[in-house]
Formats: C-alpha cells, sequence, structure tokens
C-alpha cells in the first residue's frame, strides 16, 4: 500500500499535505533557489524513490529547506523548531511542506512519536541532527534523535551536505552567491540487539555527521574536521561499523 493510500485509512496528521500544492510549491521554490543562487544539486539519484529513510541534513540558515527539497521528486516531511509557530509567514510554508514541530531544549517525545509514525508509513523524513543552526558554518555536535530514529523504524539514513544558503545576505543580481548540494549513498546504522545506550546512540550520532561532513568542503567541517580527515586519509575505519543500503531493497 503506498504511503498517500495509507494516509485515507488513518486519522490525518497535520503533516500530511495536499501532494499536488507540495509540488508546486517545490516547484516554486527550485525557481526561487536559482534566482537567488548558483544553485547545483548532486547525488539525487542516491534518494531511495519508496519505503522509509532519513534525509539527514547540516543546518546554516532558515532557509536550508530551499536548499533540500527543490530536486526530490518525493515528499518530505520535515522537522522544525517550535519557534516558527508564531511566525505566520514561516508557518504558512511549513503547511504546505508538511512539518512536525519540536521543542527545543528538551526530549520531544510527542514530535519522536510523530517521526517514528511517518516512519512505519513509509515515508522520508528531513531532519537536521545537530538540532540548532551552526553560526560559524562548521558541523557541530549531533544529537542523539537522528540514531534513534533509525534504529527504533530500522530506516537507512540519506547523508546531505550543502553549503552556499548562509550566503543570503550577499546575494546581487549579477554576482549571485552558489549553492550547492550533495546527497550521499544511504546506509544503515550498526546491527544492535537490545536497547542502545545514550552513548551508543551518540556515537551513532557522531557517524552520521562525519558523513554529512565528507560531502562539504573542508571549511564547514567544523568539530568533526579531523575525524573526517581521517577518513579520507584511510587512518580511519570508523564507519566500517555502517551497514550499506542497496537502492530499492525494502527496509
Amino acid at each position: 500500500m503506498s504511503a498517500t493510500a495509507s494516509v485515507t485509512r488513518r486519522e490525518r496528521k497535520p503533516y500530511d499535505v495536499n501532494p499536488v500544492l507540495y509540488h508546486i510549491t517545490r516547484l516554486t521554490i527550485w525557481l526561487i533557489m536559482n534566482v537567488l543562487f548558483r544553485y547545483r544539486a548532486h547525488g539525487r539519484e542516491n534518494i531511495p524513490a519508496t519505503g522509509a529513510a532519513i534525509l539527514a541534513i547540516n543546518h546554516l540558515h532558515y532557509i536550508d529547506p530551499g536548499a533540500v527539497a527543490p530536486v526530490v521528486r518525493r515528499q518530505i516531511v520535515t522537522l522544525a523548531a517550535d519557534k516558527w509557530v508564531t511566525d505566520r509567514f514561516t508557518t504558512f510554508f511549513l503547511k504546505i511542506a508538511g512539518a512536525i514541530y519540536v521543542r527545543r531544549g528538551e526530549v520531544d517525545r510527542q514530535a519522536l512519536r510523530a517521526c517514528l509514525d511517518v516512519l512505519e508509513s513509509g515515508r522520508l523524513l528531513a531532519m537536521a541532527p545537530e538540532g540548532t543552526r551552526s553560526k560559524t558554518g562548521g558541523l557541530q555536535q549531533g544529537r542523539a534523535g537522528v540514531a534513534y530514529l533509525a534504529h527504533k523504524a530500522n530506516a537507512p539514513i540519506i547523508p546531505a551536505g550543502f553549503w552556499g544558503t548562509e550566503q543570503i545576505r550577499n546575494w546581487k543580481p549579477f554576482r549571485r552567491p552558489r549553492c550547492e548540494i550533495t546527497y550521499g549513498e544511504p546506509f544503515y546504522l550498526p546491527a544492535y540487539e537490545g536497547k542502545p545506550s545514550t552513548e551508543t546512540l551518540d556515537h551513532w550520532a557522531d557517524l552520521v555527521m562525519i558523513k554529512i561532513g565528507l560531502l562539504l568542503p573542508p571549511a564547514y567541517r567544523g568539530i568533526y574536521a579531523e575525524r573526517i580527515a581521517a577518513v579520507e586519509r584511510g587512518q580511519s575505519h570508523e564507519l566500517d561499523v555502517l551497514r550499506p543500503y542497496v537502492l530499492g531493497e525494502k527496509p
């Protein structure tokens, strides 16, 4: 049963949106991104056409969804900070896009349950493991939420690294800033029997951040720069515990 059909058989959720309106908005944003930036996307073939998956991204600016969603043909349910609930302009677009609001600074169990519902219905969930926007542009500490959801739902993770959205303030008509995003190959977290500890989840979140960082220029790698460089040089094998995902297989 498709994810769209399953929505009609259960209670409609706030993040269940009209697919036609969603894709019209997505294409509109694609046009806007190409006006504002020299926008390029790479690795779109790495996004599974069906099935549950988590799109894990870095976080540079409030317009980041404009870099992530336009070239993804599947509907994306995204996480958004609850502070945007009172912003009418932002809320308008988040309502069309389909969003789950998260209370910052605490474990939001209601939001986690909603995320699991999205994944259990075979859909695509986008989230920034860092939780908050980077003020320096570099990667920050990844939080355990992404690892918890991927393990609980047995869902593959698609790393995506982008840069340039933070340069929107430097926009000029004939000198547009560059904005590029790369979608990496999906992977599964290590197989694990039982309930993983907080330390294990934190370690897995670090591995997700390293996978994102490998898709970014060195200037954007932040606190993970040394670990990413070690992986690139072949001096670190910490990512070897991750399991590959074969496009087309069912989670």
